[in-house]
C-alpha cells in the first residue's frame, strides 16, 4: 500500500435518489490561490475565487453543467455512504449554519458522521481548507425532485441544487470527474490514488 493509495468504499443505500456516483482521490495536493487564468474565468461569470481545488469544481460545473464536490479525504475514514438523513439530526453546512434535518434529505456520510447534503450544500467540517492535503472528488447524479424538496425545506439555492433540480446529463458524470481531477492535479499537484484508476459505484 503506497502513501497515494486511499481506497474509498462507496455504499449507496438509496439508489432511487442517487443512480450514479463516481469519485477519485488525489493525494498530496497543495491548496492555495488559483492561477490568474482560472480566477479571471470565474470572475467573468460572477463567481469569487476560493482556492485552487474548489475553483476547479466551480469552473468545470460552469463548463459542463455537472456539479462536483470536493471533500477533505482525511475526513472520510475510507468510506462514503449515500443515505437518507435521520429526522431531527443536526448538521452544520459550509456557511456555518446549524440545520435540523427533516429526514427526507439525501446525505453523504462516512458511515458515522454526515459530511454533505447531497446535491445541495457541503458540510463545514469536511470541506477543503488550507490544511487539506488529500482530496476526494465527487461527481454524481442525484434525483431532481429530492434535491428540489431539500433545497426548499432549508431555504438553500446553490449552483449545484439549481442544476440538479433541472436534471444533469448522467453521461457527463465520469467525464466531468476526469476533467476536474486532471485540472486539480495540474494546478494543485498530487497523485491519483490507486494507480490513477478513477472508480465509480
Amino acid at each position: 500500500k503506497k502513501e497515494t493509495d486511499f481506497p474509498i468504499n462507496i455504499a449507496i443505500e438509496d439508489q432511487a435518489n442517487c443512480p450514479r456516483y463516481c469519485g477519485v482521490t488525489i493525494a498530496g495536493v497543495k491548496v492555495g490561490p488559483s492561477p490568474e487564468w482560472l480566477q479571471k474565468r470565474l470572475r467573468a461569470v460572477g463567481l469569487a475565487p476560493i482556492n485552487n481545488v474548489v475553483d476547479v469544481t466551480n469552473f468545470v460545473m460552469r463548463e459542463l453543467g455537472t456539479p462536483l464536490h470536493a471533500f477533505d479525504a482525511d475526513c472520510l475514514n475510507g468510506k462514503i455512504v449515500v443515505k437518507q438523513a435521520i429526522e431531527g439530526a443536526k448538521f452544520t453546512t459550509l456557511d456555518g449554519t446549524e440545520r435540523q434535518l427533516k429526514g427526507h434529505e439525501l446525505m453523504i456520510s462516512n458511515g458515522e458522521k454526515d459530511l454533505c447534503i447531497a446535491g445541495v450544500f457541503g458540510g463545514l467540517d469536511s470541506g477543503i481548507s488550507d490544511k487539506t492535503t488529500n482530496v476526494f472528488l465527487e461527481s454524481a447524479v442525484f434525483n431532481a425532485i429530492s434535491v428540489r424538496k431539500t433545497a426548499r425545506a432549508h431555504g438553500l439555492n446553490t449552483d449545484a441544487s439549481f442544476r440538479f433540480e433541472r436534471g444533469v446529463d448522467p453521461e457527463l458524470t465520469l467525464f466531468a470527474l476526469r476533467r476536474a481531477a486532471h485540472l486539480i492535479k495540474e494546478i494543485a499537484g498530487g497523485q491519483f490514488g490507486m494507480d490513477e484508476k478513477i472508480g465509480r459505484a
